[in-house]
């Protein structure tokens, strides 16, 4: 866990909820809750008990959860919440059947008195704390930041999805420059919402990585860029960016790996270096570039984050804030395998294969 000023990053799950714990227990007007999955475990029912605690006190508490997410999240959770007085909101439920039924609310985010904003990986979930799971506990990123301003944009993407109303893009996305303007900002947050085939996070990344000169290190869970992202990154390694990613090794979604590891082999010949993450699942998707721009959120790098899915990122420039991303990568190679060209290029025909047959589906995955 790093500090800088009132914004605070975390690689682990315990601190985090520690943090989070702690904000929630001091929220005295309201508490937001927007989450993919929100489980029957110590963690979740920890959760629960506190947002109910909260609410009997005369503080307003509010949860929008995702109906795959929590399809194995039984429902008495859920009403044991609203009958404390939490207002309680299932997002894009499964039945009856609906047209953008595969659209899902992928956000991780807590907003507390409109002024302090959680966000980044952690569900809360048992599988992201030490304490619960030993040191198979995933490996994840977050953020906490005291600045009203930022936390007012997380308050309205939640009022957007309590409300089923439709986000503008173009309130999200920086205007067409050159170059992301950071004259007037060192951080910002930026979604995707699914409902037009744009997305202001793909935007964002692929402006950073088109003007990158120095390095692009990427850690992300679910690796399946699109193909002008994997344009992108091919050339800024040809033209001598030192480009890494940090990737899953064990993963909780095998098919989204394989798929992603369809893409190895060019980027590879272009000189990319690619580890594979070892000891736990590896679910965090941050990156930083030229030791000045990084991003921490929700959003994978694949086609559901960018084009479908409901997802929230927290962008910065700042050399300090961004030290501390070069410096968790490099601890995570620690502990990562690098996947070399000349053996990468030797492996089984089957697999191959099986890269080919599950890159067919990355829309989907």
């Amino acid at each position: 866990m790093k500090t800088q000023a009132v914004t605070t990053f975390f690689f682990e799950g315990d601190p985090f909820f520690h943090s989070l714990r702690e904000a929630i227990a001091g929220a005295k007007q309201c508490v937001d809750v927007e989450l993919y999955y929100f489980a029957d475990d110590p963690i979740g029912r920890g959760f629960g008990g506190l947002f109910k605690k909260k609410s009997g006190e005369g503080v307003r508490v509010r949860m929008i959860y995702d109906a795959v997410g929590c399809r194995e999240t039984p429902s008495h959770l859920f009403e044991d919440l609203e009958r404390s007085g939490v207002l309680v909101k299932k997002y894009n439920p499964l039945l009856p059947p609906r047209k953008y039924f595969d659209r899902r609310n992928h956000r991780k985010m807590i907003v507390i008195d409109q002024r302090i904003g959680f966000l980044g990986g952690f569900n809360l979930a048992a599988e992201y704390s030490e304490a619960h799971s030993g040191r198979k506990a995933w490996r994840d990123s977050g953020v906490r930041f005291e600045e009203p301003e930022l936390a007012g944009l997380l308050n309205r993407l939640f009022e957007d999805s309590w409300s089923g109303r439709r986000l503008r893009v173009e309130d999200f996305i920086q205007k067409k420059t050159p170059r992301p303007d950071w004259t007037e900002r060192r951080r910002t947050i930026l979604a995707s919402h699914g409902w037009k085939r744009k997305s202001p996070i793909r935007e964002e990344y692929l402006s950073a990585i088109l003007h990158a000169q120095n390095s692009i290190s990427i850690t992300n869970s679910y690796f399946i860029p699109d193909r002008g992202i994997r344009r992108a990154l091919r050339k800024a390694a040809l033209r001598g960016v030192d480009v890494k990613f940090m990737m899953p090794g064990p993963t909780d979604v095998s098919i989204a790996r394989w798929a992603g590891q369809a893409t190895y082999a060019s980027f590879l010949k272009a000189g990319v270096r690619i580890f594979e993450y070892q000891p736990r699942v590896l679910h965090a998707k941050n990156a930083v570039i030229d030791h000045q721009w990084y991003t921490v959120g929700t959003s994978n790098l694949d086609p559901l984050s960018f084009f479908r899915n409901l997802e929230v990122n927290f962008i910065g420039k700042d050399a300090e804030e961004a030290k501390i991303f070069d410096l968790q990568f490099a601890k995570d190679i620690e502990f990562s395998k690098e996947i070399r060209d000349e053996k990468w290029k030797l492996r089984p025909w089957w697999r191959k294969l099986r890269e080919r047959f599950c890159f067919f589906f990355r829309a989907w995955l």
